[in-house]
């Protein structure tokens, strides 16, 4: 079994831009320190001590209530920025955060002792994080929790009857849907453009699945994909026993609500191949469900769905990201 190292911690941080996503690969990784190393703990740090005020302004945008007590906790609220980000929040009339903002400057003034701040982490000196088990009953939507191989981020779409609805952080990979090239094209009489016949298909529940869990593999919960694209956790006669999927357009609209949502950094594994459109930290990723011809997938275009010149039949077809999803039972 042929083991790919899809996802390179160190590498693939680094070479993402300033942006809320890459605030929170870092929060959630020190949060989630399952085999992390000293260079990884102080890589994080230095990114979230030293990160810029705008980057923080986006989280009061998006009016992100939740995430606020770890952007204290990890420094990128301090007591120089406080009154600015308050007024900021009141300005844009988010005024939950605002609240939240002015009981923090309270105590930044009176407690400042008490205040919930990590220690900065030094070389030789410290002790890595206590790595305890996480509660993932309490994850919720929009979390990132890291499992696998090599630890990877997951992003929590649901968290409903015991089970987490988890999608890849990045883009993994860049694949077609349908490879005419591969040995087992011929080797069935099946539509291979549809989902329970398709190569992309067996690359996820092989290559995928196999590269990146390990001890996890047991809590996965199987699902099973027909060719009409409805999914069920029971056994159909016209499914196929999933481990990992691709999302449908009818599932990313639900979990994903807004363009932005839909954007995914895209690892260095993944560009090695070549793309349909040339991209720099965002990629196109594909869906399962058809297209608006038999020929095409729908695939997720800049944050939108499109189905445009998804060629996935024939001799002629094209390369897109890859966003593996599965379910984990806790």
């Amino acid at each position: 079994m042929t083991i790919i190292n899809y996802y390179d911690e160190i590498k693939d941080f680094q070479r993402l831009t300033d942006c809320t996503e890459k605030v929170e690969i870092a929060v959630s990784r020190l949060e989630n320190p399952v085999g992390i190393t000293e260079e990884k703990v102080l890589m994080y740090q230095d990114y979230l001590f030293g990160n810029r005020l705008d980057t923080i302004m986006q989280f009061i945008d998006m009016n992100r209530l939740h995430i606020m007590p770890l952007l204290v906790k990890y420094r990128l609220i301090k007591k120089s920025n406080i009154l600015k980000l308050t007024e900021y929040a009141r300005e844009n009339r988010k005024l939950d955060i605002m609240s939240y903002l002015m009981e923090v400057g309270n105590q930044f003034r009176t407690q400042p002792r008490q205040m919930d701040v990590v220690t900065k982490f030094v070389k030789g000196k410290s002790s890595l994080p206590v790595v305890e088990k996480s509660d993932y009953s309490r994850a919720r939507a929009g979390d990132i929790i890291w499992l696998g191989r090599t630890p990877a981020p997951w992003k929590v779409l649901e968290n409903k009857g015991g089970r987490l609805l988890l999608l890849s952080e990045y883009v993994l990979d860049c694949l077609p849907f349908e490879d005419f090239y591969d040995p087992f094209y011929f080797s069935m009489s099946f539509d291979r453009t549809r989902w329970p016949f398709s190569t992309i298909r067996r690359h996820i529940n092989s290559d995928f699945y196999n590269s990146l869990l390990t001890e996890e593999k047991h809590r996965v919960e199987s699902v099973y994909i027909s060719a009409d694209d409805r999914l069920t956790f029971e056994p159909r006669e016209d499914a196929k026993q999933d481990f990992m999927f691709l999302l449908s357009k009818q599932e990313a609209e639900k979990y994903l609500r807004t363009e932005k949502d839909r954007l995914a950094p895209v690892t260095s594994f993944a560009t090695r191949s070549m793309l349909y459109e040339r991209f720099e930290n965002y990629a196109y990723w594909w869906l399962r469900t058809p297209g608006e011809y038999t020929v095409e997938k729908m695939y997720v275009l800049n944050g939108r769905f499109t189905s445009r010149n998804s060629l996935v039949g024939g001799d002629h077809f094209n390369f897109l990201g890859v966003r593996p999803a599965f379910y984990y039972k806790y």
